[in-house]
């Protein structure tokens, strides 16, 4: 009888351990994740994600470049890229001409920008992002 209480014991102690061990794990999981700083490029594929449903499915879509001293920063090629990837199978390329045209937030010259001329808007979208769609004579 004595050898049943000591491989009872023995059991629950791993069972406990075992226990303990997965709930100190989870916490340290759920504190990591909380203390995660949040990813601009993911919020950025995010809002560069809602545009689709006024895209084509496929094909090439065009850019507007930031303009001035904002073109060739590293914001603006980070959302060019992240509008790049967020919007595959389409190619996004940098410039204007494709019948569709992505104006990304701040890339408009202000007081208006001729490069829009011959496009007319689609969309604004609440993170400042444009939709354009080329004119058709």
């Amino acid at each position: 009888m004595l050898m049943f209480r000591v491989r009872s014991w023995g059991r629950s102690a791993i069972g406990c351990t075992l226990l303990v061990w997965s709930l100190l794990a989870a916490i340290s999981a759920v504190r990591v994740g909380l203390a995660r700083e949040p990813d601009p490029i993911a919020d950025l594929e995010a809002e560069f994600l809602a545009l689709v449903f006024d895209l084509p499915p496929s094909g090439l879509v065009g850019y507007l470049e930031a303009y001035g001293d904002d073109a060739g920063t590293d914001a603006a090629v980070r959302m060019y890229f992240a509008a790049q990837y967020a919007l595959a199978p389409r190619v996004v390329v940098g410039r204007v001409g494709p019948e569709f045209l992505i104006v990304a937030r701040g890339t408009e010259r202000s007081g208006g920008d001729p490069r829009l001329e011959g496009y007319h808007l689609i969309r604004i979208f609440p993170s400042g992002h444009r939709v354009y769609r080329r004119l058709v004579p």
